[in-house]
């Protein structure tokens, strides 16, 4: 009795079908502030008056963060770069 021929992974990869990209910016996930923990809608970070901005470390990630703490936010990516621990985010409240 012989087997059937199994498929290799390059061949399961090709008839699988493609993965959505993930969204730039994650602005379509579940998005808290890193500093206060806030949760904060997409459209707040679109113009003309966003109450929400996108705060960058020295490493390249980008943290999102309600404009009032944008400062605290800051405060701790500038711990996280110089110390090289995770971000120390705060818990996530609505």
């Amino acid at each position: 009795m012989n087997r059937k021929p199994k498929l290799t992974k390059r061949e399961r990869k090709a008839l699988a079908p493609a993965r959505p990209a993930q969204p730039q910016g994650g602005h379509d996930q579940h998005i808290h502030c890193v500093a206060c923990g806030l949760h904060l809608d997409a459209s707040q970070f679109d113009p003309p008056s966003p109450s929400a901005t996108i705060v960058t470390c020295a490493h390249g990630s980008s943290f999102p963060s309600c404009v009032e703490c944008e400062a605290e936010a800051q405060r701790l990516l500038d711990e996280h770069d110089r110390t090289g621990q995770p971000v120390r985010a705060a818990g996530a409240r609505h």
